[in-house]
């Protein structure tokens, strides 16, 4: 194991003595056109008179952080992978990582930049191969847990949404794959409390979805915290021609605009223009709530929504009330921000006992 964070602390170490940085140059008199720039032969160079580069203390501290992160994460993924073997998938590798990272309570990652770090665990884990040597005790243990966690993750889900087949779905429901992706969704959105990478979110709804028995899930037993976590999915559920539309109007925002997604930016489009909503259309009686769980769902569509002329105006509108409301408050607000969002108000079963954020 030593051998292997050797390995891995050379590869990074590498581009940490070799930064991308800026050069720090002294200003020189200007040329004229007809005094194109010469440079000196190489045996005339004064290497005094060379731009020294200047590393940034905070870059290094980042880096440092960085790959220890890295070794940390590395070491429980290798456990993982040589005690329940390689996933299927990259997606569903990087599902494990987003684990491994949530299980963690000594890796601290923003959930806006997980995404970014899974591509560098992802490289560095292939660069180092998979030699053969002894786990560490911690690091199996951990990966257990995060084999435990990633089930449970499954069976959370489905427990939801048998209550909610049981108690609150309209008699007439017609429940085809697409009806049925549509209330998984929700139902993940609705639990995640910004512990479950996006990755490891597309991961288990494709899961829910394939074992998804209609039979079975009307048969179940389901105890009484799943059936109100049901009701707040069945309050979501139920004002789906609204989240379509909201999405498109947000996603004409995003275009229009160059701004990144966040849960102020969708109650922006819920409060303002002529949706116009009022807190009481909603279960929790405000948008808070409702704004994180589609801000989780919207992550985990892939297709791009139709936007409408009407929604591009609507866009516009939003935008010089959000610029209205900046001029009024003096701590400013940008909506056009990602934002670490915290826990739901129905506290999520996927963070139940294991720790560690994302």
């Amino acid at each position: 194991m030593l051998r292997i964070f050797r390995r891995l602390f050379n590869i990074f170490w590498r581009s940490k003595t070799q930064p991308k940085t800026t050069l720090a140059l002294q200003p020189a008199e200007p040329l004229s056109p007809a005094d194109p720039p010469v440079d000196p032969p190489a045996d005339q160079r004064d290497s005094s008179s060379l731009p020294v580069l200047a590393v940034p203390p905070q870059q290094t501290q980042t880096k440092d952080s960085n790959i220890k992160n890295l070794m940390q994460v590395l070491n429980v993924l290798r456990a993982y992978v040589l005690t329940f073997g390689q996933p299927a998938s990259e997606l569903e590798l990087r599902s494990v990582i987003g684990a491994i990272v949530a299980n963690l309570t000594t890796v601290q990652i923003e959930n806006r930049q997980l995404e970014g770090f899974m591509n560098e665990a992802i490289a560095a884990f292939k660069s180092l191969g998979m030699e053969p040597a002894l786990v560490e005790v911690p690091a199996q243990h951990l990966a257990e847990q995060v084999a435990v966690w990633l089930a449970q993750q499954q069976i959370t889900v489905s427990n939801v949404i048998s209550a909610y087949l049981q108690q609150f779905a309209p008699m007439n429901a017609v429940w085809n794959r697409g009806e049925i992706l549509g209330l998984v969704q929700t139902v993940v959105a609705t639990l995640n409390d910004g512990s479950l990478s996006r990755s490891g979110g597309r991961v288990l709804v494709d899961k829910v979805v394939e074992s998804f028995d209609l039979t079975q899930a009307l048969s179940r037993w389901v105890a009484p915290e799943w059936v109100a976590l049901a009701q707040r999915v069945a309050s979501y559920v139920s004002q789906g021609d609204l989240q379509v539309e909201v999405r498109s109007i947000a996603w004409a925002y995003l275009q229009q605009f160059q701004a990144i997604l966040s849960p102020q930016l969708i109650e922006q489009v819920m409060e303002t223009g002529p949706l116009n909503l009022s807190p009481a259309d909603v279960l929790a009686g405000n948008f808070g709530d409702f704004s994180q769980m589609l801000y989780y769902k919207f992550q985990l569509l892939e297709s791009e929504p139709v936007v409408t002329k009407s929604h591009r105006a609507i866009a516009s509108d939003i935008s010089r009330a959000i610029d209205e409301m900046r001029s009024r408050q003096a701590s400013g607000l940008d909506v056009t921000k990602g934002v670490q969002t915290g826990d739901l108000e129905v506290s999520s079963p996927f963070g139940s006992g294991l720790g560690g954020t994302s």
